[in-house]
């Protein structure tokens, strides 16, 4: 079933979503690292990768079973300090709260947002090539 939109045009109502806009790479001395491409949104997304997860697919991995605990209702709340944010999971989203900058305000993302942005991470680790 279509339906006009304000512009006129017909929709499926069906949502497409857009892959969190992130670029994986290794630097000069192989380092595995993030890079927004879609703007200032996904900076500390980035850098929860970069700073929090870093070259550690274990690490990844347990985010999301946590993440998949959350989702299923087995856990109502998961939480992991890292070097620069704490991540919150719960069935209303992720949290990154910055630990070094006080003033800098938290991130909320779709928990969705999240499980593809590590899961495309670990894959990158696991194979190693830009992604």
């Amino acid at each position: 079933m279509t339906r006009p939109t304000k512009t006129g045009k017909k929709t499926t109502g069906k949502k497409t979503r857009k892959r969190p806009a992130l670029d994986f790479y290794r630097d000069e001395a192989g380092d595995p690292r993030a890079r927004p491409t879609g703007g200032r949104s996904r900076e500390k997304l980035a850098g929860f990768l970069e700073s929090d997860i870093q070259g550690s697919a274990t690490t990844g991995l347990e985010i999301l079973a946590a993440l998949e605990s959350v989702e299923a209702g087995r856990l109502r709340e998961w939480t992991q300090t890292g070097n620069a944010y704490t991540l919150i999971l719960t069935p209303d989203g992720a949290t990154l709260e910055p630990e070094a900058d006080e003033g800098e305000e938290a991130t909320l993302l779709p928990l969705a947002d999240l499980r593809e942005a590590v899961t495309r991470w670990v894959e990158f680790l696991a194979g190693g090539a830009r992604h």
